[in-house]
């Protein structure tokens, strides 16, 4: 498992959870899965996830 977090437009942390892949957090983040954050479309604007090296990396786009 990998720890992810969701930030909003400001960069501030509004989440963070752990996921199996980049797949289910970004599905997660839109909202896509059952247990999804309860926010506004266009709360979540960045989604990093925690590397094995301690630092936060960029893991997808949340918009198309």
């Amino acid at each position: 498992m990998t720890r992810y977090r969701f930030l909003d437009p400001m960069g501030d942390e509004i989440a963070d959870h752990e996921f199996g892949d980049h797949a289910t957090a970004l599905a997660w983040a839109h909202g896509d899965v059952a247990d999804g954050p309860d926010l506004p479309d266009d709360e979540i604007h960045r989604v990093e996830y925690l590397g094995p090296g301690g630092d936060w990396r960029w893991a997808g786009a949340m918009r198309g």
